[in-house]
């Protein structure tokens, strides 16, 4: 059986999260490792929080201590790298991520949203995106895959 949290940002559900289990969209609490799943979606939303303000310190201790982070333009990175990359690699200066939806199943997590903001070449973007997340059983993100909506082939 499957168990799938669905979170939207609209009036439809009060941007609450809501359970569906299986096909037939039974309603019930669901667990990631003694966490709920709706404490999987404010993991989510923490990391989204925190490379937002800017943060570079509190979103690398998002990260478990041998993660890996799969991102467009970059090799995989591993560990210490990610915490380099929040540092200085990264091209992004400033911006929000507007979230539209997070999906929660077990220890993953996917979300899709837009990207606003200054890149440190000064110039401006708007981007859509979608992350995959898995979590560790100490609630850290042991895997992260981000994909841009842009022209690409």
């Amino acid at each position: 059986m499957s168990i799938v949290t669905r979170w939207r940002a609209d009036a439809r559900n009060g941007n609450t999260p809501t359970t569906l289990v299986g096909l037939g969209h039974g309603y019930v609490l669901g667990h990631c490792y003694g966490k709920t799943m709706a404490s999987v979606t404010e993991l989510v939303k923490r990391y989204y929080t925190t490379v937002d303000a800017g943060d570079a310190d509190a979103t690398s201790a998002l990260f478990s201590a041998d993660a890996s982070y799969d991102r467009p333009g970059y090799p995989t990175l591993v560990g210490q790298q990610i915490a380099d990359f929040y540092h200085g690699e990264r091209v992004i200066e400033s911006g929000s991520h507007s979230l539209q939806e997070i999906l929660v199943e077990g220890d993953r997590a996917s979300s899709r949203g837009v990207f606003n903001g200054h890149l440190k070449d000064g110039s401006e973007t708007s981007v859509g995106f979608a992350d995959f997340f898995l979590f560790d059983t100490d609630g850290l993100i042991a895997e992260r895959t981000t994909y841009f909506y842009q022209p690409a082939v």
